[in-house]
């Protein structure tokens, strides 16, 4: 929960807001709550998650909202093209700690209630925030986050496919899949300098 916390305020995903516009809002904010999830490692340790989301059953006021999927042949393609070419191709799977916090959403009116304890302390006193970014539980998080990640792609080399809009290809065999706040990135071994580099620059900008 610190973690995330701490993530949260250094991407500035809200701004609180005063008690003076906390009066003036003529708005009912939606609520928060935090989502707990354990998961495994690889290596069979434990790891512990804590995601801060917004009551999303309260949220009646959005935009078009979708989920970017690959789709299933897509997958099935790239599998059966590593293992046609064995030790020949790669794929690595990036998981975006903080895909739904980075990208600023489209709409300045929304409107949240922190969970208890927040900022610190049980016996803090509760805040208005008006969001600024993507949050988890953000009926159009998926779509502000789909269309931040596509507008970048491009500027590394990358071209959306016809066949399947949620794979992007560039000319020295980096294929990048999304699937929702994941990432499958596949490559040939003669591109392994080049997709270190592109991980290590989306690395940088989606965290």
């Amino acid at each position: 929960m610190e973690e995330e916390s701490t993530l949260i305020l250094l991407n500035s995903t809200f701004s609180a807001l005063n008690s003076w516009e906390a009066q003036q809002l003529h708005v009912k904010p939606i609520g928060s709550m935090w989502v707990y999830k354990t998961k495994n490692n690889p290596d069979r340790s434990t790891r512990y998650k804590a995601r801060l989301f917004i009551k999303v059953y309260q949220q009646t006021d959005f935009g078009e909202t979708y989920a970017p999927v690959g789709k299933l042949s897509t997958f099935q393609y790239l599998i059966s093209l590593i293992g046609k070419y064995e030790t020949g191709w790669n794929m690595d799977h990036l998981d975006v700690i903080t895909a739904f916090l980075n990208p600023e959403i489209d709409d300045d009116n929304i409107y949240m209630t922190p969970p208890e304890g927040w900022p610190e302390g049980s016996n803090a006193p509760r805040i208005i925030v008006r969001l600024r970014k993507d949050l988890y539980g953000l009926k159009q998080a998926p779509r502000i986050w789909y269309d931040n990640i596509n507008a970048f792609l491009p500027s590394l080399g990358f071209t959306q496919s016809l066949a399947d809009p949620n794979i992007h290809l560039r000319s020295d065999r980096i294929l990048i899949l999304l699937y929702v706040d994941d990432i499958s990135m596949s490559y040939a071994e003669a591109a392994s300098k080049a997709a270190i580099e592109v991980k290590e620059i989306l690395s940088g900008n989606t965290r």
